[in-house]
């Protein structure tokens, strides 16, 4: 696992801090890599799509709700 130090300006912290706590995050790290983890998956999701639309149509599973749920589940 790798370690990483941000400086933010005051006012960031702040707001920071007030975000994380209105989400029930326990830590302004465990709020800023939900962040980082939300935004690979859309990263993730988007390719997919791309990939989707540029090839032969490929039918969803039959649990694709399900699944969009799960991975949705425990995200702040």
């Amino acid at each position: 696992m790798s370690t990483i130090t941000v400086a933010v300006p005051d006012p960031l912290d702040a707001a920071l801090t007030e975000r994380m706590k209105s989400l029930g995050a326990r830590s302004k790290e465990e709020y800023l890599l939900s962040l980082v983890e939300a935004d690979c998956a859309v990263s993730e999701l988007d390719q997919t799509l791309l990939q989707r639309l540029a090839g032969p149509f490929i039918p969803l599973p039959d649990d694709w709700m399900n699944q969009v749920k799960k991975a949705a589940v425990g995200r702040v």
